[in-house]
């Protein structure tokens, strides 16, 4: 059994050194991680990024919402590096299915404060370090909360009243409630009317068109060394079929794209590599 995972880790390394040979590459193309400098930035995304990254400098908060794979992250990521050098301070918040004790108990660790026993004392501990934040250390508090549809609207509710405790001044903190569509009709409800308010910029991702896709997998392909055009025109039409116009998506499926012309030893990417990979992943297009 070891043996044969062995195997396949062997093969997998070799498949990887023949798509990097086959195709010219320095790097693979189409990985998760990569630099906010390395990115392709249509308008819809760069439009986005602008409106976040104004919305923070005017201390306004924001929602920013979008189906699975496109782009949100990359948004914040390209909003926090435009913001580096200055007064900021950010933390990502990841796991927003909690109530409301666990809610401040996570802010106060992103916040690096020690945890208290209630919720009410959780609250009045982070207020009192946010103004700290903004008052003596000049600094601009941000908060970035990730998979914000999930949310209760118990926490839902109570956002205002975090935003708000200094009803004198310009609030201290700004957030940003980050997630699917369904956030945008959750904060719709009347119950949510305080809340509203206080979210003046609304931001919605939406796919790639097929042009866009088009250049997306070009500029991949490029940034990552390749100095020939290696999808065809039809294998992008189909690609961005397939894929929905999503970049999570097109990644997935135009890795698999690769490993399918190289297995052909073909230095194209054509119809029939896309209608290949395409069965191979179609799990991960859904």
């Amino acid at each position: 059994m070891l043996l044969d995972a062995n195997d396949r880790k062997r093969k997998v390394k070799k498949m990887s050194r023949q798509i990097l040979s086959r195709f010219g590459l320095k790097r693979h193309p189409f990985e998760k991680d990569l630099a906010v400098e390395d990115f392709y930035w249509p308008p819809q995304l760069e439009d986005a990024r602008m409106r976040l990254r104004s919305a923070l400098k005017g201390r306004a908060s924001a929602v920013l919402t979008g189906d699975p794979g496109t782009g949100k992250t990359f948004v914040l990521r390209a909003v926090e590096k435009d913001l580096e050098g200055q007064p900021y301070r950010i933390e990502y918040l990841h796991n927003s299915a909690v109530n409301r004790w666990e809610f401040y108990r996570q802010i106060s660790i992103a916040l690096g404060l020690e945890p208290k026993s209630s919720a009410a004392s959780l609250f009045r501990m982070v207020s009192s370090h946010i103004e700290e934040l903004a008052s003596d250390q000049k600094l601009r508090p941000v908060l970035f909360f990730d998979e914000a549809h999930m949310l209760s609207s118990q926490i839902l509710s109570h956002l205002p009243v975090l935003l708000n405790f200094r009803m004198d001044s310009k609030p201290f903190l700004s957030i940003v409630l980050v997630g699917l569509g369904e956030l945008r009709e959750t904060l719709k409800r009347n119950l949510h009317t305080a809340l509203n308010a206080r979210l003046p910029v609304r931001i919605h991702l939406t796919a790639l068109n097929s042009q866009q896709v088009a250049a997306y997998v070009e500029h991949r392909m490029v940034r990552a060394g390749a100095e020939k055009e290696v999808f065809s025109e039809e294998a992008l039409l189909m690609i961005a079929e397939a894929a929905g116009g999503v970049m999570r998506r097109i990644n997935v499926l135009a890795a698999e794209c690769l490993r399918v012309a190289a297995g052909r030893k073909s230095a194209l990417v054509d119809a029939s590599c896309v209608r290949q990979a395409a069965q191979s992943c179609s799990e991960a297009l859904v």
